[in-house]
């Protein structure tokens, strides 16, 4: 039904002044020296890695469709015959789909990403699986007046884990929300949503109800966001709940932004711990359903120093709370990126990175990175680049913290 009401809308994209599409499909061939390559502690061995991948993105926006799509797949092989060769997928689909009327929307996403098996392992093929989380949602928008009005939503979502199938669930929610437009800069909303959580490969299940009010809108210079509730979650293994809060704010002066998110949620292993950004692509799978509480901070920072020269940074803190045992995760990084784009053609970058997370005890798994690359543009579709990188990791268990020094040269083809 989505794909079939997508159909149209894409057709009409020139037709609509307010519509915007892009789209691009890449082809990537690179070449990694490495002074470890099977991430050793004692008997470092030197070799390469080399990789194809093939990139494919598209985004259109109309007045009654958004379809964003960005996938890539990639082949690897090693010098080292230990190391199996590694073919894979990554990426993320979002449908936004108008049906019938502007106040019924389906919306539909997927994305892929990989996560280490044994977090204090090393980052090699036999270490690493995928997960994949599947949404279906379609919206019922019910106004009754001009400003305000009544969200009727459904949601399936299907999580899929390649390595671990304890791990798969299928979740349903339904939910309303009650909206009211307060003014040109504040929004109002009361919502409340029931999810049934059901684990495919056991008996577990759970019934999950949210209840929260939020406000968000734009305050002077910035955009804010204050959100609070209470959750409730009812299993075989007992009830739980508590408040569940999200604080955000995003402010832009002169030539730096500067972006606080702070949260407190109730989640599950199936879906990741917390928010599923970069840092969260590598938590431990467990054999067994967790219910966490998960308490993140994230600051946001981006300075355009020069018109060439610009410097990101970012910094978080997060810990996962164990509903039955009461056994805190804690976890927090800091990083900073430097471009300048020395010439029309030419871009150099920096980047410089630090992380402690939790395996077995408090911050028993410390990681640090740097690298430095620069990137020339042939061409305005061929670009080359060349990139060093150094990363260390160390954890309780000596065996599997090792440095490793990496020399890459790739060249990539974009349309």
């Amino acid at each position: 039904m989505g794909c079939l009401g997508l159909l149209p809308s894409i057709a009409l994209a020139n037709d609509l002044p307010s519509s915007v599409s892009e789209s691009y499909v890449s082809f990537g061939l690179s070449h990694t020296q490495s002074d470890n390559i099977t991430q050793s502690n004692s008997n470092k061995q030197s070799g390469y890695e080399q990789q194809a991948d093939l990139g494919v993105g598209y985004f259109n926006q109309t007045a009654t469709n958004r379809t964003a799509l960005d996938y890539s797949a990639y082949y690897t092989t090693y010098s080292e015959d230990s190391l199996d060769n590694e073919g894979d997928v990554s990426g993320s689909l979002s449908i936004s789909q108008q049906l019938f009327s502007k106040n019924l929307t389906l919306n539909l996403t997927h994305f892929r990403r990989s996560y280490l098996l044994d977090e204090a392992g090393l980052d090699v093929p036999e270490n690493t699986g995928d997960r994949d989380v599947f949404t279906i949602n379609p919206v019922w928008v019910i106004p009754y007046s001009s400003r305000a009005g009544i969200e009727l939503d459904y949601d399936f979502t299907a999580t899929r884990y390649t390595d671990d199938d304890d791990q798969d669930t299928n979740r349903h929610g339904v939910g309303v929300t009650w909206y009211n437009e307060l003014s040109a800069k504040a929004r109002l909303e009361v919502a409340t949503d029931v999810n049934k959580v059901e684990y495919l490969s056991s008996n577990f299940d759970y019934t999950q109800t949210n209840v929260n009010a939020s406000i968000d809108g734009k305050l002077r210079e910035g955009l804010y966001l204050v959100q609070l509730g209470y959750s409730h979650l009812t299993s075989d293994q007992g009830d739980e709940g508590g408040a569940i809060f999200k604080l955000s704010y995003s402010y832009q002066f002169s030539r730096q932004s500067l972006s606080l998110t702070a949260q407190r949620e109730l989640s599950d292993s199936s879906l990741g711990s917390g928010n599923d950004v970069l840092d969260n692509s590598d938590e431990s799978a467990s054999d067994d359903a967790e219910i966490q509480w998960v308490d993140r901070v994230d600051l946001q920072h981006q300075f355009f120093i020069t018109n060439r020269l610009s410097n990101s940074n970012t910094l978080y803190y997060q810990q996962e709370t164990e509903i039955v045992s009461d056994d805190v995760e804690p976890r927090w990084g800091a990083s900073t990126y430097f471009s300048l784009q020395t010439t029309k053609k030419m871009n150099t970058f920096l980047s410089v990175g630090y992380s402690e997370s939790t395996v077995n005890t408090n911050f028993d798994k410390q990681a640090a990175n740097a690298t430095l690359g620069s990137s020339y543009a042939f061409r305005p579709h061929l670009s080359f680049s060349l990139q060093a990188n150094y990363y260390k990791q160390s954890v309780e268990n000596e065996s599997n913290s090792y440095d490793e020094m990496q020399y890459t040269a790739s060249v990539e083809f974009k349309y």
